[in-house]
C-alpha cells in the first residue's frame, strides 16, 4: 500500500476537482474569448473559477490573474514589479526562499539590481524588523514566502505592509504552500501581490494565480493578447482553472476541519518518530508551522539512502523542495538556519494531506523507524570514519 507523504511537492487531484473537470469536458470545447455559445460557456466556467480562487484568499475577483503555476506567478510578480518601479534598484528577500524566487532575483542581480537577503533564525523564522531596517527610497520590492516549502515555518508578514508601502515599495507574498493549510487573507496581510499554486491545493498541475491589488502596480512580461487584462496574454489553461476553482472552493469550505485533521496526524507522526529515534532533530518551529509539514534530521543516516529505502517500502517522501529534486547540494534552507552540511544531507521532508488516515500515518511511522534502524546500522561506520 502506497503512503504518500509528499503533499508539499504536489497534492493528488481532489475528487471535487475531477468532477468539475469531467462536467466541463462533458459540455464540449470552447475558447473563453469566443463569442459563440461554446465560448461563452467556457467563459462562465473560467470566471467562476476566478471567483472561487478569490474567495479562498479573501480578494476581489478582478484581483486574480491566472498563470501556469506558482513559478510563473512569482516571476510575473517580481519582474513585473521592478519593471513598473523605474529607478528603484533594490529588492529585499530572504535566504530561504523557493527557487522560483531565488532564480529571478539572481537574474536581476546580473542586470545590476541590489538584492538584500535577510537571514533566518535557527527555526527558519524571518525577523520583520530586519526587513524594515533595509527599506529605503531605492527599494522596489519586498518578496517573501509566507510558509516555507521545506520546513513549513510561517512568517509574520502582516507588520511589513505599512512600512513597505510608506517606503514606496511593493510587498509580494509567496503563499503557494500556505493556501489550503492556514487561513489566508490578502486583505488582512495588506500585500500588493500574492502567489497561489493550483496543484498544492489538489488541482491539476500547470495552473496558478497571482493576486494583484491594483493592476497598475506591475507591468506585463509578455505581449500579444488582451487575456487577463493584458497582464498574462494567451489562451488560458481553462481545464486547469476549472480544477483550481473547484479545489479552492472545497478547501475553503473545509479549512478548519482539514487543518485540525492534518495537525493531529502530523503531531502523531512526529511523536511516534521522536520516541523511537534518539537524536532526531526537528528543522523548523514546533508551533509556528503549517500543520502538515515535518522536516527531520535523522542521525547516522543519509537522507538519500532513507528516501530510496522508504520508496521501496511504499512510503513517498522528499529531501526538500520538489523544484530542487536531484540536486547534490544540501538544502540552502537548512544551511541558512545554521544546520551543518552533514545534518542537511541527513534530512527528509514529510508533508501530509487531508485525505490521509490515522492508520496510514501509524503504518508510515513504523516503516520509517524500521528503515532508519537498518540504514543507520549500515552507515554508522562511515559516519564515524568521517568524524
Amino acid at each position: 500500500m502506497e503512503i504518500y507523504l509528499d503533499w508539499n511537492a504536489g497534492a493528488p487531484l481532489r475528487p471535487e476537482a475531477r468532477r468539475a473537470l469531467d462536467e466541463f469536458l462533458g459540455n464540449g470545447a470552447g475558447n473563453p474569448a469566443s463569442v459563440h455559445r461554446s465560448g461563452q460557456r467556457a467563459r462562465r466556467a473560467f470566471e467562476q473559477a476566478r471567483a472561487q480562487v478569490a474567495t479562498l484568499i479573501d480578494a476581489a475577483v478582478r484581483q486574480i490573474v491566472f498563470t501556469s503555476g506558482g513559478t510563473e506567478a512569482n516571476n510575473l510578480a517580481i519582474f513585473g514589479a521592478v519593471k513598473a518601479r523605474n529607478g528603484r534598484r533594490k529588492i529585499i528577500s530572504s535566504m530561504i526562499e523557493h527557487s522560483s524566487i531565488l532564480g529571478p532575483l539572481k537574474a536581476l542581480e546580473q542586470e545590476g539590481f541590489t538584492v538584500h537577503r535577510v537571514a533566518p533564525d535557527a527555526n527558519g523564522r524571518i525577523a520583520t524588523d530586519q526587513v524594515v531596517a533595509e527599506l529605503d527610497e531605492s527599494t522596489a520590492l519586498v518578496t517573501l514566502g509566507l510558509a516555507n516549502s521545506e520546513t513549513g515555518a510561517i512568517q509574520d508578514l502582516a507588520p511589513l505592509a505599512q512600512p513597505v508601502r510608506q517606503a514606496g515599495a511593493l510587498l509580494h507574498v509567496d503563499a503557494a504552500q500556505a493556501a489550503g493549510r492556514m487561513s489566508l487573507s490578502a486583505t488582512r496581510l495588506g500585500c500588493d501581490l500574492m502567489t497561489v499554486s493550483g496543484h498544492k491545493l489538489g488541482a491539476l498541475a500547470g495552473i496558478g494565480a497571482l493576486y494583484i491589488r491594483d493592476e497598475h502596480l506591475i507591468n506585463p512580461l509578455m505581449c500579444g493578447g488582451p487575456q487577463e487584462r493584458g497582464l498574462r496574454p494567451g489562451t488560458p489553461n481553462i481545464l486547469g482553472a476549472v480544477t483550481m476553482g473547484a479545489a479552492a472552493q472545497t478547501v475553503g469550505s473545509r479549512l478548519s476541519e482539514e487543518i485540525n485533521h492534518m495537525s493531529y496526524l502530523t503531531e502523531r507522526l512526529r511523536s511516534r518518530l521522536w520516541a523511537s529515534i534518539p537524536g532526531m532533530l526537528l528543522n523548523g518551529p514546533l508551533f509556528a508551522r503549517i500543520p502538515n509539514t515535518l522536516n527531520l534530521t535523522f542521525p547516522s543516516a543519509r537522507g538519500e539512502s532513507l528516501l530510496i529505502a522508504l520508496d521501496l517500502e511504499g512510503v513517498r517522501v522528499s529531501m526538500g523542495s520538489a523544484c530542487a529534486a536531484g540536486a547534490v547540494e544540501p538544502s540552502h534552507v537548512l544551511l541558512a538556519m545554521g544546520r551543518s552540511r552533514r545534518q542537511a544531507h541527513s534530512s527528509l521532508r514529510l508533508s501530509l494531506g487531508p485525505q490521509l488516515t490515522l492508520e496510514q500515518v501509524e503504518r508510515a511511522a513504523a516503516i520509517i523507524v524500521r528503515v532508519w534502524r537498518r540504514v543507520s546500522e549500515a552507515e554508522a561506520p562511515n559516519e564515524e570514519a568521517r568524524g
